[in-house]
This record gives C-alpha cells, sequence and structure tokens, in this order.
C-alpha cells in the first residue's frame, strides 16, 4: 500500500524468507561460509542453531542458492514426519521415483543415488528446518541417513536448523549417536545496533528505494532498543511504521511513529505487560513467535570499511590514515599487514599541451583537505548515500590524527570498503570498474579529481568545484599518479589482499563467487591449489587484469564489482554524476 508513496518497487518488509533480501552481517557471512565449507568437505552433520525469529529459513534458502552447481539439494520445511515420510521426502525433494513403499525399499533407493552421485563427484545435501519439533524417531533415522558413506567420503550432508530447543534434545541420552556425529555447530544471533540500521537501509535499497532512507536514526534506534535486533520483530515494526507514514502523508519517519507502530503489534496485553515491567525478551519471542512459521530475511554480508597500507596522496594526507589502515580480517584470520610494503610517490610527467582543467577551489574551503570531503561526498552520492551528506554532517566526519576525514570510518558508516590502489595503469581501472578518487599533477600542483566514467579515447573527472571535464587519455596518462581511492561493496567480507590470508574460508568464498561466474566447476576447493589459480587467471582474463593467478586488492575489487554489480555505480554506466 505504501511502496508507491516511498518510490518502492516491492515491499521491504515482507515475513517470507526472500534470498534477495540477504544482506550479511559479519556474524551471518561466518555462518553462511561455515555450512558452505561443512558441505562441500563432506562434514556430514550440520547444526544451525537460532532462537525465534532471527532468520534460520532464510538463510537455508540462501544457502541453498549458494551452492556450486553440482550440489543435489533438499529442504524438508515439515518437521511432523515419521521416519518413513521423512525418506520419502527427501526422494521427492532429490526428484527420485519411490520404488516401494516400506522404509527398507525408500533407503534402498536413496543409498543406490547416493553411490551413484558419490561416483560422479557430486554431493547431495539434505536441509531440516524447524528440527527441534522432529520427534525422536525421525531425529534417529537421520542418525542412519548420517551414516550412508563409502571408506573415503560422507555420501550424504545433513543440515539441521532449529531453536534453541534442538540443542537441548539432543543432548538427552537416547539422542546421544546423533549428538556425537555433528561436526560442525553454528549460532546465529539477533543483530547488534548497527547491524540492524544496515538491515533496514538494505532491505529498502533491494526494494528499489533512490533516495535517502525515510527512517531517521533515532527512529531506528527506537525499532532496535524494541525489537532486540531480532530481524522478523524489525519487519514488523517497520512495515506497521511505514504505513503510519503512509497514513500522515509523511516522507520522513519519526521515533513516536515507530512508538506507535509497536503499541499497535503488542496490543493491549502487551502493554499492560511493558507497564508492568515484564521482560522484553518474552514479549519479542511473543511476536516473532506470532509472525508466522515462513521466517524473515537474515542480514548478512555488510562490508567494513577499510584501506590497504600505502601511499596518501598530499589532498588526503591531510585527511586519511593510509600509513597505519588496514584491510579488514578474514573471518577466521587477520591480514598479515607487515606484507604490505608501503608506496612511494613518483615525480609527475611531463605536462602535454592541453587547456587547463578546472581546479578552483570550492566556495568556503578552509583546507588543502577540503576538496577531499567534498569528493568523498560526491563518490558517497554515486553509492546511493543520501543523507549525512550536508556541509555540518560533512565537517564533523570523523577526524585522522592529522585533522582531515578518515576516509575508511567514513565509508564504513555507510556499509562500504575504502581501498587505495597503487601502480595502476588505464587498463586496470577499466577492469575494475568503479568510480574512483584521483590526483593529476597539473603543471607541478597537484589536484583531485574524481573519475565518473571511462570510455575508449576518454575519461570523464570532476572537479570539487562539481565542474566535469572530458579529458583524453594521453593527457590522463602523462598527468595521472597512478594510484587511486575506492569504494566498494564487500558483501564477502573478503580481505582487500586475500593473498595474505587464504584461510579455508576465503579459499571457499573466492572459490563459490568464482563458480557462479563461469570460471571454476565443482567440487570446489577448500584450500589454494592449481585449480583455484587456474580459475583466477580464467577471470582475470575475461575482466582484463593482468593474469598472475594471484587474488590481489584488483581482482578482489574487480571480483566485488563482478558479483554486485546492479547494487553500485561503474565507470561505464551513462547514468547522471550524481
Amino acid at each position: 500500500m505504501y511502496e508507491a508513496f516511498f518510490s518502492l518497487e516491492d515491499s521491504p518488509f515482507v515475513l517470507t524468507p526472500d534470498p534477495r533480501f540477504l544482506l550479511r552481517s559479519k556474524s551471518h557471512h561466518e555462518i553462511l561460509s561455515t555450512l558452505l565449507y561443512g558441505i562441500t568437505s563432506q562434514k556430514g552433520l550440520i547444526a544451525l542453531i537460532g532462537d525465534v525469529g532471527t532468520g534460520k529459513t532464510t538463510l537455508c534458502r540462501a544457502l541453498l542458492r549458494e551452492l556450486p552447481g553440482e550440489v543435489q539439494s533438499a529442504l524438508v520445511l515439515n518437521p511432523h514426519l515419521s521416519d518413513v515420510e521423512l525418506v520419502g521426502t527427501i526422494l521427492d525433494d532429490l526428484g527420485l521415483e519411490r520404488r516401494g513403499a516400506t522404509k527398507g525399499e525408500l533407503m534402498t533407493t536413496l543409498n543406490q543415488h547416493l553411490l551413484a552421485a558419490g561416483a560422479e563427484g557430486k554431493t547431495v545435501v539434505v536441509v531440516l528446518d524447524e528440527a527441534q519439533q522432529m520427534t525422536d524417531e525421525t531425529l534417529e533415522q537421520l542418525r542412519i541417513l548420517s551414516t550412508l558413506e563409502t571408506a573415503t567420503r560422507k555420501l550424504l550432508q545433513i543440515v539441521l536448523a532449529g531453536q534453541p530447543e534442538l540443542e537441548e534434545k539432543l543432548q538427552r541420552r537416547e539422542l546421544r549417536q546423533l549428538d556425537q556425529r555433528i561436526g560442525i555447530r553454528c549460532y546465529l544471533e539477533p543483530l547488534s545496533r548497527k547491524d540492524t540500521y544496515r538491515y533496514i537501509e538494505h532491505r529498502l535499497r533491494v526494494a528499489g528505494l533512490p533516495g535517502s532512507v525515510p527512517f531517521t536514526r533515532a527512529a531506528m534506534a527506537r525499532i532496535f532498543q524494541y525489537s532486540g535486533g531480532v530481524p522478523r520483530v524489525i519487519n514488523l515494526v517497520c512495515d506497521r511504521a511505514l504505513m503510519a507514514g503512509f497514513g500522515a502523508r509523511a516522507r520522513e519517519i519519526t521515533p513516536a511513529m515507530v512508538r506507535t507502530a509497536a503499541r499497535n503489534l503488542e496490543g493491549r496485553s502487551g502493554g499492560r505487560r511493558r507497564r508492568a515491567g515484564a521482560p522484553e525478551r518474552r514479549t519479542l519471542r511473543r511476536l516473532a513467535t506470532a509472525a508466522g512459521l515462513t521466517g524473515l530475511v537474515v542480514l548478512g554480508g555488510a562490508a567494513v570499511g577499510s584501506q590497504l597500507a600505502g601511499w596518501t596522496p598530499p589532498w588526503l594526507r591531510l585527511g586519511a590514515s593510509a600509513s597505519t589502515a588496514s584491510a579488514p580480517p578474514a573471518p577466521s584470520s587477520p591480514v598479515a599487514l607487515s606484507a604490505l610494503t608501503p608506496v612511494v610517490a613518483t615525480p609527475a610527467a611531463p605536462l602535454l599541451p592541453a587547456p587547463p582543467m578546472p581546479v578552483s577551489p570550492p566556495a568556503g574551503a578552509t583546507s588543502p583537505a577540503e576538496p577531499a570531503r567534498t569528493l568523498l561526498a560526491r563518490l558517497l552520492r554515486l553509492w546511493g548515500v543520501s543523507d549525512d551528506l550536508g556541509a555540518p554532517a560533512v565537517a564533523a566526519w570523523p577526524a585522522a590524527p592529522s585533522g582531515g576525514p578518515d576516509i575508511a570510518a567514513v565509508a564504513a558508516r555507510h556499509h562500504l570498503t575504502a581501498t587505495v590502489l597503487r601502480d595502476l595503469s588505464v587498463g586496470d581501472l577499466r577492469a575494475v570498474g568503479l568510480p574512483a578518487i584521483v590526483e593529476l599533477n597539473e603543471r607541478g600542483i597537484a589536484r583531485p579529481y574524481l573519475m565518473r566514467r571511462l570510455e575508449r579515447d576518454a575519461a570523464t573527472l570532476i572537479a570539487p568545484t562539481g565542474e566535469e571535464s572530458r579529458v583524453p587519455l594521453e593527457r590522463l596518462e602523462a598527468e595521472w599518479t597512478r594510484s587511486a581511492w575506492m569504494l566498494w561493496r564487500n558483501v564477502d567480507l573478503l580481505p582487500v589482499d586475500p593473498a595474505e590470508a587464504m584461510t579455508p574460508t576465503v579459499v571457499a568464498t573466492v572459490a563459490l563467487r568464482l563458480a557462479k561466474l563461469g570460471h571454476l566447476t565443482g567440487p570446489l576447493p577448500t584450500a589454494p591449489g592449481a585449480r583455484l589459480e587456474a580459475a583466477v587467471r580464467s577471470f582475470q582474463r575475461a575482466a582484463g587484469l593482468r593474469e598472475d593467478g594471484i587474488v590481489g586488492p584488483r581482482t578482489t575489487l574487480a571480483l566485488a564489482r563482478a558479483t554486485t554489480a546492479s547494487f553500485g555505480p561503474s565507470l561505464t554506466d551513462r547514468r547522471p554524476s550524481g
């Protein structure tokens, strides 16, 4: 009802588990990566534990969507099945014909299929939701299914998703054999305050929101306070608050509207409990349960702002602590910063005869860092950021020790990663394909610009004043310092330089993305090797990067852009400069 009023294409806060809305926080990303690793490395039984409304169903659907093509999967949503019905349902979901009606006959059919799939190098996974409601007999049948194996591999991978009661159930003596077979356990928690803000904004963006987020920060703080970070409750409150805004024809959702939405959701009994001082968790659990059994989209994969250690241009030295900046850590291992080499600026090449580009300082500029703030604000707008970019907000940006803006912290505020790349060529810029802040040496003076577009023979640069210039590539080559600052959406939470931290999780994540882009076939590697290097070379060749088989910063950014192309700007698009 309110979608058109807020310029949305879809309903952003529906309760159906639509993986399109998946935005991973660090913890959600780690869980999804762990589940993928457990399945592809044949761990057998995996448990996913999360309280009511935390998004287990959506995470399961996202997991199935992320699986490599050679993995066959079945999703069982009905926990009230007998042991015989469970085996039959798995056969149905795998597209297999039931040959017989007894449990023995069905098990024979399933076992034959698993042996055939294993001989072809394929993996079969079964995901069971609401597993805490399964009977002991059905859970025991799962234990029997987990014993289907050869001498070298498990034939069936099983993911049990359930509420904390599942873990309590597994600790009973009669189920101890099943409990002992669980090789990986993942725990899904409610969202933090920061991730709640990201969750709300991300769902609105996926639903088509073109401008600023209608919820004020105070309203989002109230939503977190009320929901406790439970995604299902967040959805309920946000949906009702947007309805209230639509009814009042208000483009901005205030804390008062959120309070009204929360009261409407609680009803009279909820209000009495709250006034009596009853624990808020009880209300949250009641609301999350009452919302239905369909689940809710889990937030995930928001990027943490960061930058690669290296040289900082003169116009950014006042505003960016590049000498001490670091890449975001891999999910299970930090990046070895000692391996990163500082960059040394090279003298400017001789200037070619050309009309001077607009370089007059912006009105009101009071320091060399002001152009950097102005261009960074423009770059953020290209990424869909429209709030908190007024003059007072920009002036209040976090400052580096040198006094200018801390670019990494500013990017992190808007769920982006900031990276400086060095020793670049125009071909590298084209391959990475992201708008960038660059520096040109013009008649001995270093000046910053925002590179908005890169065509075959020219680049479009935007000065801090907002003036655009179409600069021939030969002039750009002569004056450019070969470094560039870029913002990007790090949905996979990869370190900026994965080559320095090739943990199993990082390898599995990179391999999965390469497989999705058609450069790698299963089974996916879980450690660096010849197959992964060949796939990286294939991607680099297709992107126009130097083929070295190393997942360095250039390859990482190009991979991220290829993965999130529909959610960010490109150097080759023709959209307005913003």
